[in-house]
């Protein structure tokens, strides 16, 4: 649109508006100069939405959209780097304690196979017989159609800028083993989101997880969580101790769902995706969630009296 085209759009808007604050004047009587103020504020109002509706998307990005999105490097962060990593290519250090490998995004095949919609079908629904469980019960369809869009546009074509967000540790983002560089348990710079959900709208049965918790996991974690249970002695890596800063920090629903599911290679813990169902996985992890990461008193006192 030309600027004598814009003049004429406005001053045709102004006299819109000036004729609804007229009639709105005779009802409510206003005054004149409040009258013409009005007018005024309406005429720029409507002349600014197309200028808007026009604006490209990277305009308007930042930490959240337009429309109170959540940044889709974040989600990536939040969702996709603890196992993706930070550069997209795979190579966490959660890689080590998962059954198959995290897709690398920036390989050839990743040029070849991806596209925008392969992508956000695999974030919606998960893969089966992989670690990559479905969002969709965590995410809206919009959140999950821009997080594909940045993982094609960022690694997939290797546009869009730095891989890595400032500020934000892709690789624990969603916590676990893969944090304890050397041996040495590495502080969380950035919580994660522990209002997140268990994955895929399961829920879990805090009871029911209690007694699984205890029956096989207890032995090594130890009754009250901290890593302490009679087999420890003989354990190395070490069991999880749930109740220390770093794993407050660290473990919501999702990392506990994932690391129960997968176990970590080379260590004690077992996959126990082989034996137990999705549910079963879900209970214990509601149990460690609500006793030891969150902390609840009346939950850490029944579990000291067993």
């Amino acid at each position: 649109m030309s600027s004598d085209d814009r003049r004429r759009a406005a001053a045709g808007l102004t006299t819109i508006a000036s004729s609804g604050a007229r009639r709105l004047a005779a009802v409510t009587r206003i005054g004149p100069m409040a009258l013409a103020a009005l007018a005024a504020l309406a005429a720029i109002t409507l002349a600014l939405q197309p200028a808007r509706a026009a604006a490209p998307a990277s305009e308007v990005s930042g930490a959240r959209g337009a429309a109170g999105s959540p940044d889709p490097a974040v989600l990536y962060h939040n969702y996709c780097s603890v196992c993706h990593g930070d550069k997209g290519d795979g190579r966490s250090r959660a890689t080590g304690a998962l059954s198959t490998t995290p897709r690398d995004f920036t390989s050839e095949a990743s040029k070849r196979e991806l596209s925008r919609e392969r992508i956000a079908l695999a974030i919606a629904h998960g893969r089966p017989g992989t670690a990559m469980v479905g969002w969709k019960t965590q995410l809206s369809q919009t959140d999950i159609d821009r997080l594909a869009e940045h993982v094609y546009q960022r690694y997939v074509l290797g546009q869009g800028g730095p891989a890595s967000t400032p500020g934000i540790s892709g690789t624990q983002a969603h916590g676990g083993r893969e944090a304890d560089a050397n041996g040495n348990p590495v502080l969380t710079p950035m919580r994660v989101d522990m209002t997140a959900g268990l994955p895929n709208g399961l829920k879990g049965d805090f009871k029911r997880g209690g007694a699984f918790y205890l029956a096989n996991c207890a032995t090594c974690h130890g009754a009250r969580g901290d890593g302490a249970g009679p087999r420890a002695y003989f354990i190395n890596p070490k069991p999880r101790n749930f109740i220390e800063d770093d794993s407050r920090a660290r473990f919501n629903r999702v990392a506990l769902f994932a690391a129960i599911s997968e176990g970590r290679l080379g260590s004690e813990m077992p996959a126990w995706s082989k034996v137990s169902s999705p549910q079963q996985i879900a209970d214990v992890a509601e149990y460690v969630f609500q006793t030891f990461v969150q902390g609840r008193p009346a939950a850490q006192a029944a579990a000291a009296r067993r």
